[in-house]
């Protein structure tokens, strides 16, 4: 199932597990593009996390080795590399990080903070939605 894109917000769907996906494109420096179903995990604190064999027909930029902490607790070093995403209309660059052993892209929440994007769920309609958060409020101002 693809991502479609409805004015500023992006859909996608849920699998048979009841995991939200939805399809982005992923690309290096100089702008070579591949499209990539995304599993979007919330527990993710990350860009991207990309598998090795996907990573390469992409040409990402290796920039280097960062520490990560997994969900068990459990710390390993993972290779780095600059990429951008795209969302629609809309881009942005982040450190992405390459998994060795892994067979499914993750989105996590860098992804999300940066694209100003809220996930919505409907469990009932199996469908998920990547919608504009708006524009940040400004302080109030003093007199």
């Amino acid at each position: 199932m693809l991502a479609i894109q409805l004015g500023a917000a992006v859909t996608g769907y849920l699998d048979a597990n009841g995991d939200p996906h939805v399809e982005i494109e992923v690309a290096n420096p100089l702008d070579w593009r591949k499209k990539v179903n995304c599993l979007i995990d919330t527990g993710f604190t990350g860009f991207l996390s990309i598998p090795l064999l996907e990573a390469f027909p992409i040409g990402l930029l290796l920039i280097g080795t960062m520490p990560v902490t997994l969900a068990d607790g459990s710390s390993q070093y993972k290779l780095t590399c600059l990429g951008s995403a795209h969302l629609g209309t809309e881009s942005q660059i982040g450190v992405i990080l390459i998994e060795p052993h892994g067979n499914q892209v993750l989105l996590g929440m860098e992804f999300l903070r940066l694209f100003r994007k809220k996930l919505i769920i409907d469990p009932i309609a199996g469908t998920v939605e990547l919608a504009d958060c708006g524009k940040p409020s400004l302080p109030p101002q003093v007199a």
